[in-house]
């Protein structure tokens, strides 16, 4: 039985491919890469071929560094729109009902209520406040440009 189990890891091992280790890009393949990346976030097949050839890489390898960067991309693009949310999020348009107006009569909405029993400011709502959105609009108009071309 002992034997089985041994033949069996044996061919487990065998069978299953072996992981190939991670590549390291050196300083300067890393720096054509972000700036062939900059300007292009997808290469034809061509440029991919160019760049493997003139960096020194495989196809492959520039295509998953492309691919990573461009999932690294929309990750910071996420993270930025959502800083932008919330360090503007005081800053939205609230709707807030003034519920008290000091010159207005209260109404009871229907409810046959005492007055004298219900404090003023719960008794009625007037127009409400809105405040400003402009900073927020603007944000939100270039992170949505820079966002273009994400599928």
């Amino acid at each position: 039985d002992s034997r089985c189990s041994d033949d069996r890891s044996h061919l487990d091992q065998s069978s299953v491919r072996k992981k190939k280790t991670r590549t390291v890009f050196s300083r300067n393949q890393v720096f054509q890469l972000e700036s062939t990346f900059d300007m292009k976030r997808y290469l034809s097949s061509s440029e991919r071929a160019g760049i493997a050839a003139s960096l020194q890489l495989t196809e492959t390898q520039v295509k998953i560094w492309f691919q990573n960067r461009r999932n690294k991309w929309k990750r910071q693009l996420a993270a930025d729109l959502e800083a932008v949310n919330v360090s503007h999020s005081s800053q939205r348009i609230v709707r807030v009902p003034i519920l008290y107006h000091e010159n207005s009569t209260p109404s009871t909405f229907g409810f046959d209520i005492n007055a004298s029993q219900v404090s003023p400011h719960l008794m009625s709502f007037s127009n409400p406040v809105n405040y400003p959105f402009s900073s927020f609009a603007h944000s939100m108009s270039l992170l949505r440009s820079q966002m273009t071309g994400l599928v």
